[in-house]
């Protein structure tokens, strides 16, 4: 009986796919990496696990009193994928401007600052994250990590999911004007869900979700 309620307990936990470290090192050097664990197509579930990131950040900052820099995050992304999405060629791949950050490719001090998410996925194809990191200056370092998360994505990712990935972030933001605000607990899997499918919400039909 034992042994059936383990193997049960692990199925409920789902597939383990990737792991997000974002690791900040002294002279203002930062390293965002995913590290694929058991995912058959890295570049299409990269798509889900960012927009998750993203859902919790916001979140995060909202639990910390940092609303307002979690709405700049909003509006400077909105820009963001205007651009990436602008013209009927290929998406565009902009430089984020990431303040004192550099980008770095390795490091040979230890982190100073680290953000780790754990990206599962379940057999009905929902997602899950589990996310943790050291304390201080979130109003910086949070938005700092998915801006060094994103622009990865953008030297990395192919058109097609760089494309799918700048949309669900569109629909995303969607979703928080007319659903369920970022602060929301719920707003943490509804919204990536929603920015995942197809669902389209006229605002003057738009109506809290309970």
């Amino acid at each position: 009986m034992f042994k059936r309620l383990l193997d049960r307990f692990r199925q409920d936990r789902g597939l383990h796919k990737a792991t997000v470290q974002v690791d900040f090192f002294p002279e203002n050097q930062v390293i965002p990496q995913i590290l694929w664990l058991s995912s058959t197509s890295p570049e299409t579930d990269t798509v889900p696990l960012i927009l998750l990131v993203y859902a919790r950040i916001l979140y995060e900052l909202a639990e910390l009193n940092e609303g307002r820099v979690a709405r700049e995050l909003i509006r400077f992304l909105d820009q963001v994928c205007a651009r990436v999405l602008d013209g009927d060629g290929p998406p565009q791949r902009p430089r984020l401007p990431l303040g004192q950050l550099k980008l770095a490719a390795e490091s040979e001090q230890p982190a100073l600052k680290s953000y780790r998410a754990e990206f599962y996925e379940f057999k009905a194809g929902s997602f899950r994250l589990d996310f943790e990191g050291s304390i201080g200056k979130e109003g910086f370092y949070l938005p700092g990590a998915f801006l060094a998360l994103l622009q990865s994505c953008l030297d990395s990712l192919a058109d097609d999911p760089l494309r799918r990935l700048t949309r669900g972030l569109v629909r995303l933001h969607l979703y928080y004007r007319y659903r369920r605000d970022f602060w929301e607990g719920g707003s943490l899997t509804a919204g990536p869900i929603f920015a995942l499918g197809t669902e389209e919400i006229r605002p003057e039909e738009a109506t809290p979700e309970v």
